[in-house]
């Protein structure tokens, strides 16, 4: 059976990072437009949709449930409203603010702990492969975008996020009250068994990071002559 950290995640790992490291230097090499990036990331953004769409799929007929083709979790409902906004949005969308660093952060936590491997003898079992490799696709997606600067870090924009995740938790709750779901968005139970990691406790230590994050990337602007610390400096001097 696949393990967390077992020879077959491993392999994965590294066959994952090695395509999704590759998929970024290229763009980066050769997307220099703005019109040749957002093709680019509208490409990246369908085969991440397939992906995710393909793994809805068997769930709902694992389940037997249709309805359980709508995602209940952080990472299922992230991963599909990721793939729809990069396939609609603008370049630097304010809904990107959001919809971004929810991909970046469960991406990379899935891809290292991924606690459904076991599913079946073999990783290429369709619910395990199709699993793991949408979530990997979300979060190679959202660092692109970061690196490319589709999305370019900003403390002007640092709300969306607040309240992306509150909108999350209040479909969330909905999927509980309508009983789609006993528990979505890990509202009732800790992201990983036994821990302190609740929602609440997780999510402010992320709006914490993010918030640190976009401090120092707006640093980084200001030495070059951008951003809001930049753009303070020169209106108070005014």
């Amino acid at each position: 059976m696949p393990e967390i950290f077992g020879w077959q995640h491993l392999v994965y790992l590294a066959v994952a990072i090695v395509i999704g490291v590759v998929a970024l230097v290229l763009i980066k090499l050769y997307c220099k437009s703005d019109k040749a990036l957002s093709i680019a990331i509208k490409v990246y953004s369908a085969f991440l949709l397939v992906w995710i769409v393909a793994n809805r799929i068997l769930i709902a007929v694992r389940d037997q449930k249709v309805l359980n083709f709508i995602p209940g979790t952080f990472c299922g409902i992230t991963s599909l409203s990721f793939a729809i906004i990069g396939l609609t949005a603008k370049k630097d969308d304010g809904i990107l603010h959001w919809i971004t660093y929810c991909a970046f952060l469960g991406g990379l936590l899935t891809m290292i702990y991924s606690d459904f491997i076991g599913q079946d003898k073999s990783i290429f079992f369709p619910l395990t492969i199709t699993g793991l490799v949408h979530h990997t696709v979300m979060f190679f997606l959202s660092l692109t975008m970061l690196v490319t600067g589709y999305v370019k870090p900003s403390l002007k924009r640092w709300a969306w996020l607040p309240l992306g995740l509150c909108v999350m938790m209040v479909v969330g709750q909905l999927m509980i009250s309508v009983g789609l779901y006993g528990d979505a968005m890990y509202i009732n139970e800790p992201l990983i068994e036994g821990t302190l990691f609740s929602w609440w406790f997780t999510g402010i230590i992320f709006l914490w990071l993010h918030f640190a994050f976009l401090c120092i990337m707006e640093w980084v602007y200001y030495r070059h002559g951008q951003g809001t610390f930049y753009e303070w400096r020169h209106k108070n001097r005014a």
